[in-house]
């Protein structure tokens, strides 16, 4: 006996479309994995404070036996005292000049009056914070200012 023809072909017809229909779902998948995957980025307030270091520490190693004299902190990161986001609400920013682009730091706590003058170039110790900017502020990370001093 013989197989009607008909029924041959649409298993054959069948078969092709599940294999075309999982191969563009494999297909689909793939694209989304690989698309959604993107490659990091340097992280642009750390590039600057490595920078700021590498320029202001020389690289001297020291001996443990030796213990450093009390001395005055001053901080080892340069930048100056900006106004010019006041108009959005920003009270003041501290802008540290990068390699690629500056870095904008909103200062936590207000400045003192003798510091915060606009074009001030100051010295400072930061820690980056992770609280979401003052109202106001569109640019800058919220950071924490230690050891600030005239430059």
């Amino acid at each position: 006996m013989k197989k009607p023809q008909g029924i041959v072909m649409k298993k054959q017809i069948y078969i092709s479309t599940v294999f075309r229909l999982s191969l563009f779902s494999l297909l689909a998948i793939c694209i989304s994995m690989f698309s959604s995957c993107k490659p990091k980025q340097k992280d642009i307030a750390s590039s600057a404070k490595s920078e700021q270091t590498a320029k202001t520490e020389p690289s001297v190693k020291s001996d443990p036996s030796i213990k450093p004299e009390p001395s005055a902190v001053t901080g080892k990161t340069i930048g100056k005292v900006s106004h010019e986001y006041r108009v959005t609400g920003c009270a003041t920013v501290i802008v540290v000049a990068g390699a690629i682009k500056p870095l904008i730091l909103i200062p936590k706590n207000k400045l003192s009056t003798d510091i915060d003058v606009d074009g001030l170039e100051i010295s400072f110790n930061y820690r980056t914070l992770k609280i979401p900017q003052p109202a106001g502020c569109t640019k800058g990370i919220p950071a924490e200012l230690m050891d600030v001093a005239k430059k």
